[in-house]
Parts: C-alpha cells; sequence; structure tokens
C-alpha cells in the first residue's frame, strides 16, 4: 500500500479521550481494527507512535483463520513500526457461559496483563457507529437503553473509542483507498446471530424505510442517554 495516509476530512474520530501516555491499540484485523492502527499512527508515520502505540492481538483458537490472522497483525504492526504484543490461546466455555462471553474474560485477562506489564493508561477499541446503533437496538429489545460509551473501564483497564463517530463504510473506504487489506470473519455473515441480523437485515431495511440517516440518529439518541 501507499505510505501516505490522512483520515478523510469527513470522518469524526475523537482524539480528546485519549490520555497523554501509552495506549494499546485492539487490532483482531477486520477492518474497523486496522482503521484504528493506521488512523492512530497516520500510517506509521505519526512523532513517536512506537513509543506512544502497542498492538494488542488475541488469537482465540476458535477458527482454522486465526493464525493467519495473528500473523498479518503482527506483520501490520511491523509495517506501522509499532510494537507488536499477542497471545494464542484457546478458547473453552466454563458452566453457564457462552462461547462470546468465554473469549471476552480471555481477552479482558490478556489486555489486563498488557496494561500493567507494559504500563498502558487505556486500551483503544475500534468501535464505530454502526455498533453503537446495533447494540441501542439490541438493548431496546430488551429494555435497556445503555449504549457504548467513548470511555469506560473494567476494573483496572480503561477503553477508549475514538471512531465511534464514524460509519463502516467510511473505516472500509478509507483503507481501499490507501490499497490497505483486512481480514474478514466469515461468522460475521450468520444471520442466526442476533447482532448479524440487526446489520444485515433490520438496519438496512429501517433506513429503507424510515430513514436513511437511522444510524447517525441512533447514535446521537445513545450518546444523549449516556450522558
Amino acid at each position: 500500500g501507499s505510505t501516505t495516509f490522512s483520515p478523510f476530512k469527513a470522518m469524526k474520530i475523537n482524539n480528546r479521550i485519549l490520555p497523554s501516555g501509552r495506549i494499546g491499540l485492539a487490532v483482531s484485523g477486520g477492518s474497523d481494527s486496522v482503521a484504528l492502527a493506521f488512523l492512530m499512527t497516520k500510517g506509521g508515520k505519526k512523532r513517536n507512535a512506537a513509543k506512544r502505540f502497542v498492538i494488542l492481538h488475541v488469537d482465540h483458537g476458535l477458527r482454522k483463520e486465526s493464525k493467519e490472522e495473528y500473523r498479518f497483525v503482527r506483520n501490520l504492526s511491523k509495517r506501522l513500526g509499532i510494537p507488536f504484543k499477542g497471545c494464542h490461546t484457546k478458547v473453552i466455555a466454563a458452566k453457564g457461559e457462552s462461547m462470546e462471553m468465554a473469549a471476552r474474560r480471555v481477552r479482558l485477562d490478556f489486555f489486563a496483563k498488557c496494561v500493567k506489564s507494559l504500563k498502558l493508561d487505556a486500551i483503544a477499541t475500534g468501535h464505530h457507529m454502526d455498533d453503537v446503533a446495533e447494540t441501542f437496538l439490541m438493548k431496546l429489545k430488551r429494555a435497556s437503553l445503555c449504549g457504548i460509551r467513548e470511555t469506560s473501564s473494567v476494573g483496572k483497564i480503561k477503553f477508549v473509542r475514538p471512531l465511534l463517530g464514524c460509519r463502516d463504510r467510511e473505516l472500509k473506504d478509507y483503507l481501499v483507498k490507501f490499497g490497505e487489506e483486512w481480514r474478514e470473519d466469515q461468522s460475521n455473515d450468520d444471520t442466526s446471530i442476533e447482532r448479524n441480523k440487526v446489520r444485515h437485515e433490520i438496519i438496512p431495511y429501517l433506513e429503507n424505510m424510515l430513514d436513511h440517516k437511522l444510524v447517525e440518529h441512533i447514535s446521537k439518541i445513545s450518546s444523549f442517554l449516556n450522558d
């Protein structure tokens, strides 16, 4: 890909929530987290990026593609000149725990260790505006209106989400513009999974029938409710 990277002017990236110290970038290999890595480091050209950022990746061992995704993210960090910290694991669900919950538990354990060993002030994730809308609609069904926040904490881990003002398609367009690749998790196409059904069927239907700016409006509502 090109060595010149700059965010689209229309993309709303909230750098104000980023702490001044060292930040871990949670990169799975998907388009949102890969875009996060490029946007935070300006394609590896940001001054002192190697001191400020470290790329974190967990191979959950749940899919045959996971080892290749690990190599992809590790190579990405090399190209950006950013330190890499990854782990290989085999997620095993405890009694009464779903695989999704178990995978989250493993990630949080890894992140907690990284916060301590690498002296991280926060971990940034690639959550974006579409994630906000999907989560809002899913929680609406459960009579809960708590959405995704720009900052949150789990134990001693502080999470920051600077891309909540960006659409998923904007992040993909950004990577395509500069000839960059990402990895697609094929399970994201399975509409028997609630979030995927909301993403691929419900939101497109509502956008078509009600409001083509539905996601943006839900994002605003969610931010008001989180205040």
